[in-house]
C-alpha cells in the first residue's frame, strides 16, 4: 500500500466525507496475478505448439482458428478478469474509517469506523515475509475480520494505530475544549445575573 495519487483521485473521491482525508490506498499484494499471469503463458504455449502441430494440414486455418478463439476465451476468464478484479480493489485507509471496495460491475464495500477498532493484529508467513505481505485482522465490536494479502501488512498495522491514537487525542481534546467552554458559560452567565440585579439591591447586598 501506499499514499494516494492523481490515479485514484476519483474513485477516492466516491468514497470519502467531507472532511476526510486518505493517509495510506493500495491493491492487495501482487502475488495475487501471478496465477492468472502463469495461466496466460500456458495457454500462449499450448497454443502455439498446437498451431504448429496442425500447420501442414490443408484445414490448418480452421484448427488456427478454434484455438485462437480457445485461447482468447480462456484468457479472458482466467487471466483478464482476474487481474481486472486485482486492480478493482482499493484497500483505503483514512483518518476515520478504514475502507474496501471490490468488484468490476457489481461494486461490494465494507467500512469499518477507526474508533469501532478494538486491535490490530498481523500474521504472516515464510511466503508473506518473503514477498512482504500478510493477514490483517481486525477486532470489531467483538468480532473478527480477516484481511488476506495485504501489500505491506506491518505498515498498515503501524498507521491504523497511529490514526486510532490521533482520533483519541482529538476527541479528548474537543471534550476539554467543550468543558472549557461550558464553565466560561456558566461564568458570564453569573456576571450578567450579578449585572442585572438593580443597583439598590446591590447597595443592600453590600451592607
Amino acid at each position: 500500500m501506499a499514499f494516494p495519487d492523481s490515479a485514484l483521485d476519483r474513485a477516492l473521491d466516491r468514497v470519502l466525507d467531507e472532511g476526510e482525508h486518505v493517509v495510506l490506498v493500495g491493491h492487495p499484494h501482487w502475488r495475487l496475478a501471478l496465477r492468472p499471469a502463469a495461466v496466460l503463458v500456458g495457454v500462449s504455449a499450448v497454443a502455439g505448439f498446437g498451431a504448429a502441430v496442425v500447420r501442414l494440414q490443408p484445414w490448418a486455418p480452421w484448427a488456427w482458428l478454434v484455438l485462437g478463439v480457445l485461447a482468447a476465451l480462456v484468457a479472458v476468464r482466467f487471466t483478464l478478469l482476474p487481474i481486472a478484479r486485482w486492480r478493482a480493489t482499493l484497500l483505503v485507509v483514512t483518518d476515520r474509517r478504514f475502507l474496501v471496495r471490490e468488484g468490476l460491475l457489481v461494486r461490494d464495500g465494507l467500512d469499518v469506523p477507526i474508533d469501532r477498532i478494538d486491535s490490530v493484529r498481523v500474521r504472516t508467513g515464510a511466503g508473506g515475509r518473503l514477498f512482504g505481505c500478510g493477514t490483517l485482522l481486525l477486532d470489531v465490536a467483538g468480532e473478527r475480520l480477516r484481511f488476506t494479502d495485504v501489500a505491506g501488512v506491518e505498515r498498515v498495522q503501524a498507521r491504523l494505530h497511529r490514526e486510532i491514537g490521533l482520533l483519541a487525542e482529538r476527541r479528548r481534546s474537543n471534550e476539554k475544549e467543550s468543558e472549557h467552554t461550558a464553565r466560561r458559560g456558566h461564568a458570564d452567565a453569573a456576571v450578567r445575573g450579578r449585572m442585572e440585579v438593580p443597583a439598590p439591591q446591590r447597595e443592600r447586598a453590600s451592607l
